[in-house]
């Protein structure tokens, strides 16, 4: 065993690696072959697709064992594909001695899966594994499968067109007695697809779709024609009433009812192969060091996380306290210490789960990936869809709430942003569209952006169509920023058309709200005949978060620490007013401030000479938050307010405080969207 203790680190995880995932391969290929064993005993027909799925375990295994070097496990699978592939194909019958070749092929996986890593333990197996595949080849070469395709009244450049597999699965129907039919129909090119997929569904409810082939015929430029080879118990006149497709036309190709000689079954008087007794001592532990865990459980676990979190804080407290009283100095000191490995160990139980949790975005992208090849084809536009930073990592909860958001984004791309080839064409542009999804980290924070260079968002339809909604009075004003921001106004669409795909008047102030419960922002910026991106700021996790305690008067409130670019302390002669607003010089740039205690109606006078401003933002948008004092920074655990008021604009939820305060928790997203948006009396 020396061996495995020398292999360097990198060389240990990439073993981990294929352990995880060839032990997954293996447990389904055991599944697979007990049932493939149950259904030879039970005398029934073997189910084709049980057949495949071992030939594909086995292929995905030989595939595995190739890329990480591992030769003798690529060989024996690569004979166990010889099996099964002549299983399949008809040439290997089911009383086979090579059916029980699969059950000891499995059974020495396994043996040699516990050896990977120790490469004097794998060469150990060098000489059974070339014994057990030299005893495939000889017992393949005995194999053989009986009958031929009888006479059918089919043409000969089809049954020339079969796989050998099709061709295997045409015997296998005849040599039951079902009736084997040509089911051919018309469907317009654009759609094919989804038609000849329902079609071919349809029939799969009552018989086998052996093959699937363009047909011969004049047709539309427009259309095109396919033959399916079907095999069923019924009959022409039953199949055609049975499924719901009256543009298919039925014909029979051989009558069913005449069963020719079927496959031998193994007889009562020769058992079937067993695998040798070596391989029943087999080990029934798991290789694999891989957990797979249900999210629930870990949410479950960082909520248990959050409670020892708040724990850790009242411990520290207590003993703040003690180390201030003279005669409790020295269990002040103790219970510090105590309090100091509690916190290490924590933050690392802290770290661990929270790392547990992330995920790449490229779940979301692929998932979005399959939406643009459909939305392609609906909407018959040409645009090709460009990923970045699909590696970029969130938190499991919020990527799931996260995929509307986005699948709402990119549809509304393609199907308002990128104009058709025509008009792209007479604009100059390429007649192929572009739609980009990229996804990187900032700070605390990951974006994640959709943009096209599409025609970009028309300012004057959108202005006019919120005059003639009553949103904004034909004399008002607007920036550029506010007049984009209206397309997030619930019920406001300059679409006049009414899509499947979008345009009825929702949908971005839903993309805004679900985003800004997620503790995120989104923003749009478009250039005329350029182009829009729309960006969406949304923190890695929401799990633990650090917090600055903040007081106004009397009155506490935590805000989450990824939103906080800067505190100062500003002399209030230093507050400018401008439209109604405060303003504050920040470097030069005219920073919008918010006081805390107006915003949330406190009732605090503002008479001290200097205030604490906070800094906060998400995205390229800033303000700042007046306060009265800073308490420090400590990890706080959001939790939803409880109670008949459950959903307070201004704040996220509650957190508990070392001292075993419960303060609200500032929610940044919101404060951002009003201060940005409405404007303050003089």
């Amino acid at each position: 065993m020396a061996t495995r203790g020398g292999r360097s680190r990198s060389g240990r995880k990439a073993d981990q690696e294929f352990v995880s995932e060839a032990e997954e391969i293996l447990e389904r290929m055991r599944e697979d072959y007990a049932d493939l064993d149950d259904q030879r005993a039970a005398g029934g027909e073997v189910e084709p697709d049980l057949i495949n799925r071992l030939f594909r375990s086995a292929h995905s295994l030989k595939a595995l064992a190739g890329m990480f070097g591992l030769e003798s496990i690529q060989d024996l699978a690569h004979h166990l594909e010889d099996i099964l592939d002549g299983l399949r194909l008809g040439r290997v019958s089911l009383d086979s001695p090579l059916i029980g070749l699969i059950d000891e092929a499995i059974h020495t996986f396994a043996n040699l899966l516990e050896s990977v890593g120790d490469e004097e333990a794998l060469a150990a197996f060098n000489e059974p594994v070339e014994d057990l595949a030299n005893r495939i080849e000889a017992s393949a070469k005995e194999a053989s499968a009986g009958g031929e395709l009888q006479s059918l009244e089919i043409d000969d450049a089809l049954l020339r067109a079969l796989t050998e597999y099709e061709e295997h699965r045409l015997r296998e129907n005849i040599q039951r007695g079902r009736h084997i039919m040509l089911v051919v129909s018309t469907f317009e090119i654009m759609s094919f697809d989804e038609g000849l997929s329902e079609l071919s569904d349809s029939i799969r409810e009552f018989g086998e779709v052996i093959s699937t082939l363009p047909a011969p015929g004049e047709t539309p430029e427009s259309q095109i024609r396919f033959s399916l080879l079907v095999a069923s118990d019924l009959n022409v006149a039953e199949l055609t009433e049975a499924f719901d497709f009256p543009d298919a036309e039925v014909e029979s190709v051989r009558e069913g009812g005449l069963a020719v000689e079927a496959i031998a079954e193994p007889s009562a008087s020769e058992p079937a192969p067993q695998a040798p007794l070596a391989s029943e001592q087999e080990s029934l532990r798991s290789i694999s060091e891989t957990v797979r865990v249900d999210i629930h459980k870990l949410d479950e676990l960082m909520i248990l996380v959050g409670e020892f979190v708040i724990q850790r804080a009242s411990i520290g407290e207590i003993a703040a306290r003690l180390l201030a009283q003279p005669q409790n100095a020295k269990i002040g000191a103790e219970l510090s210490k105590i309090h100091k490995s509690f916190d290490r160990k924590l933050k690392g139980i802290q770290s661990a789960v929270l790392e547990v949790r992330m995920v790449p975005m490229r779940q979301v992208f692929d998932k979005v990936s399959r939406v643009v090849r459909s939305l392609r084809r609906d909407l018959q536009k040409d645009v090709r869809l460009e990923v970045s930073g699909a590696d970029t990592e969130l938190d499991k909860l919020i990527v799931e709430e996260l995929v509307d958001p986005l699948m709402h984004i990119v549809r509304n791309s393609i199907d308002h942003g990128i104009e058709s080839v025509e008009e792209r064409l007479a604009a100059g542009k390429a007649a192929q569209g572009c739609t980009k999804i990229s996804a990187f980290q900032r700070g605390n924070h990951v974006v994640i952006s959709v943009s096209d260079d599409g025609k970009g968002i028309d300012r004057a339809a959108l202005l006019a169509r919120a005059e003639s909604l009553g949103l904004v009075s034909a004399d008002t004003e607007l920036s550029d920023r506010e007049t984009l921001n209206l397309i997030f106004v619930p019920g406001l669409s300059t679409q006049v058309g009414v899509s499947e795909t979008s345009g009825r008047g929702v949908g971005m102030d839903v993309v805004r709200e679900n985003v800004a419960a997620l503790g995120g922002a989104v923003e749009v910026e478009s250039i005329p005949d350029r182009g829009t991106t729309i960006s969406m700021t949304l923190p890695i996790t929401l799990a633990i978060i650090q917090s600055l305690i903040v007081s106004v008067g009397e009155h506490r409130f935590a805000i989450p620490i990824n939103a906080v670019h800067e505190t100062l302390l500003i002399d209030t002669s230093e507050i400018q007013r401008s439209e109604g607003r405060k303003i504050l010089n920040l470097r030069g740039d005219a920073l919008l401030l918010r006081s805390l205690a107006e915003e949330f109606e406190l009732g605090v006078s503002e008479s001290s000479e200097k205030q604490f401003a906070v800094i906060v933002g998400l995205g390229e948008q800033r303000i700042g938050l007046l306060v009265d004092s800073l308490e420090g920074q400590q990890d706080t655990v959001i939790k939803p307010i409880q109670g008949p008021v459950k959903n307070m604009r201004g704040f996220s939820g509650a957190t508990e405080l070392g001292d075993q305060d419960a303060v609200l928790v500032v929610d940044i997203a919101s404060l951002l969207e009003d201060a940005l948006s409405r404007k303050e009396s003089a």
